[in-house]
């Protein structure tokens, strides 16, 4: 994921340091910057690349080399929880998350209309109006999961329920 914020600040920074450069009529050592710029991208490249082999596939071997096995006990912890407990846990803190990130946005976005509102002759002309519905929607929806996670809970158990009975029709 890393890698994604490298790239960009490698070209940015590459097309800048050209532009620096060709200002100043220094052509031989922009050559020389265009070598480094590459070599330490690739450098940053494969440093992230290795890590995310050392962490997603050689866990085994990570944990080994740091010895983060010593001296720990093994303990099971068995959680006797129903299936509609965590399904109703999962859906109020999707919700709730989902409520953190669009009210803000849509509350901004409001603001901003309410600012603009002598420039523009309306919502329907607003030019981030369809931004601003699509946030009502996301707030909607994630207040309908918070206050009737019970309800969706009630439709996801009745569609596991059918899917079962169907599976022991069949065999």
């Amino acid at each position: 994921m890393q890698l994604l914020y490298v790239l960009p600040q490698s070209l940015t920074t590459f097309t800048y340091m050209s532009k620096v450069y060709d200002a100043l009529h220094l052509t031989e050592q922009r050559n020389s910057l265009y070598f480094g710029i590459i070599a330490q991208s690739l450098f940053l490249i494969s440093i992230y690349l290795l890590m995310t082999i050392a962490f997603v596939f050689r866990t085994d071997w990570l944990i080994n080399a740091l010895r983060l096995n010593k001296g720990i006990t093994e303990e099971k912890l068995e959680l006797n929880i129903h299936r509609s407990t965590v399904l109703q846990i999962a859906i109020i803190v999707t919700g709730g998350l989902l409520l953190v990130d669009s009210l803000p946005l849509l509350l901004t976005g409001l603001f901003d209309h309410y600012l603009e509102i002598n420039v523009y002759s309306g919502f329907k002309n607003y030019s981030k109006g369809g931004l601003i519905v699509l946030q009502l929607i996301k707030v909607l929806i994630s207040f309908f999961m918070v206050s009737s996670s019970r309800l969706i809970i009630n439709f996801i158990e009745r569609k596991r329920k059918r899917k079962v009975q169907v599976e022991s029709m069949q065999d």
